[in-house]
């Protein structure tokens, strides 16, 4: 029989770990260094996005037996866009100051992603496409994954782990955005425990990479 024990590591630690690795496995990143965002392209995102969601949504609900109600995500109000304004100032702070980190250090102030982007869909469609890429990556690293992880490991633990896989995501940007990104998964993680809401996240989340995709893209 297994243990108690043992079913709860498998479920906290395991199952969370094999699902980053399968679905947002590092090695697995995007190579091309050209990204073409077409039509297609931002609806196939989407849907992945959103089956993934839901695949998260079940697991923490139907296998972790952990209390969605916690995470904001049937709660959302005209207040909560408010939120909008301080997690984007926040966010963008982390940007910036990883930015000039690299000019004391480097010498150049240049954004460190190698990679360059071709916006061919609309923008509504890039919106949409954000939005669903928002609320899958948060929900899975700010709360599925800090989560179940904290129940084996401790709450300061599966916060760092969580901001180091979510960085390691990026590698194909090169190991200098990968840096800022681990400071931003950090600043996205205090949001989350300042709001308690899935929607501040998600939707900053999508502000901030429909921007940089448009300053990549001029």
């Amino acid at each position: 029989m297994i243990s108690e024990k043992a079913v709860r590591v498998l479920k906290s630690l395991v199952l969370p770990l094999l699902l980053y690795l399968i679905l947002f496995n590092p090695f697995f990143s995007e190579q091309d260094q050209h990204i073409k965002i077409t039509m297609s392209s931002a609806f196939l995102s989407l849907g992945i996005a959103l089956s993934q969601l839901a695949l998260f949504i079940f697991m923490m609900a139907k296998v972790n037996r952990l209390p969605l109600a916690d995470t904001g995500l049937f709660s959302f109000s005209y207040k909560t866009m408010l939120k909008l304004i301080p997690s984007m100032l926040i966010i963008w702070g982390i940007y910036f100051a990883g930015i000039l980190m690299l000019l004391l250090t480097t010498g150049s102030a240049e954004d460190p992603a190698i990679i360059t982007l071709e916006l061919k869909a609309p923008l509504w469609m890039l919106a949409l496409m954000m939005l669903g890429v928002g609320y899958c990556e948060e929900f899975f690293f700010r709360v599925y994954l800090v989560d179940t992880l904290k129940t084996v490991l401790g709450k300061k633990a599966a916060i760092i782990i969580s901001a180091v896989f979510f960085a390691l995501g990026h590698m194909y940007q090169g190991y200098l955005a990968v840096i800022i990104i681990f400071f931003i998964a950090l600043g996205f993680q205090w949001i989350y425990c300042r709001y308690k809401s899935i929607h501040v996240n998600a939707v900053t989340h999508a502000m901030f990479d429909v921007i940089s995709v448009l300053l990549k893209g001029c």
